[in-house]
């Protein structure tokens, strides 16, 4: 440890580096286990690391990895009805998060702004769900065109669609376990989806790959503990209250996306 600690780099990352990636690991984990939302931290964390589409390559790595528990865990839970509505949205969205990236190229600045805007107004989205005690709503087509299109550019765009999907979620009256379960599902096949078309893009349009050699070393450095995280969250799950932690993930996530809009 201490001669690791001395050489200052880790697969050519910084301990600084790492320290980012496991607080963006551990968020990850929690959020798709125990804490609905928690993981709108861990995309400006990993854009402290990287610059542009490898931030979300890398990100997605982690978040694949930890979708694969979730669905084991909670499928009992899913609701299938409401996530079969979002479906075609989700796709709409989609198009215009493919458009985004070809349209910007690398990103750079822009998708640091457009990631900061994202996250920030999603901040608050949740927090005005949480302040709101809204009795519950029946599924239509109005809200699944909103919220699928929307959390479908969300997470295309920035991996982080959360705070969209919980306030849908949470608006149907579903229960913390109904959430977590059809959440994970969401997740899961949406950020499959985007392994062929973030590869066909960074093939095809110019401003580099999502999955690059950096990236990925960054990712399977990040697995073990990521892990580690969806463990404890899993054992967390009834204990951990669920309203103090969300309010101090949103403060945190608010900060950072300050960050990312200021360029500091």
């Amino acid at each position: 440890m201490i001669a690791l600690l001395a050489a200052n780099t880790v697969w050519g990352f910084s301990i600084g580096d790492l320290v980012l990636g496991a607080l963006a690991a551990i968020t990850i984990g929690l959020g798709k286990t125990a804490i609905p939302g928690a993981g709108m931290l861990a995309v400006p964390l990993v854009a402290n690391v990287f610059d542009g589409r490898p931030t979300v390559g890398a990100t997605l790595i982690i978040l694949v990895t930890a979708d694969l528990f979730a669905v084991r865990w909670y499928r009992q839970h899913t609701r299938w009805d409401v996530l079969r509505g979002m479906v075609p949205w989700i796709l709409l969205g989609y198009i215009a998060g493919a458009w985004f990236f070809i349209a910007i190229g690398s990103g750079g600045r822009t998708l640091d702004v457009t990631m900061g805007v994202t996250i920030l107004v999603m901040v608050l989205l949740q927090s005005a769900r949480m302040i709101r005690k809204s009795p519950p709503r029946e599924p239509s087509i109005g809200a699944s065109a909103f919220y699928g299109s929307t959390g479908g550019f969300a997470t295309f765009v920035s991996n982080n669609a959360g705070p969209i999907m919980n306030a849908h979620l949470l608006r149907l009256g579903l229960e913390k376990a109904e959430l977590v379960g059809t959440s994970a599902w969401f997740y899961f096949g949406v950020n499959i989806a985007k392994f062929p078309i973030y590869a066909a893009i960074g093939w095809w349009a110019s401003g580099g790959g999502f999955f690059t050699v950096d990236a990925g070393k960054f990712a399977v450095l990040m697995i073990p503990v990521v892990v580690a995280a969806v463990l404890v969250g899993r054992r967390l799950f009834h204990v951990v209250p669920t309203r103090l932690f969300v309010s101090v993930v949103l403060v945190l996530a608010a900060a950072a996306s300050v960050k990312l809009l200021a360029g500091w």
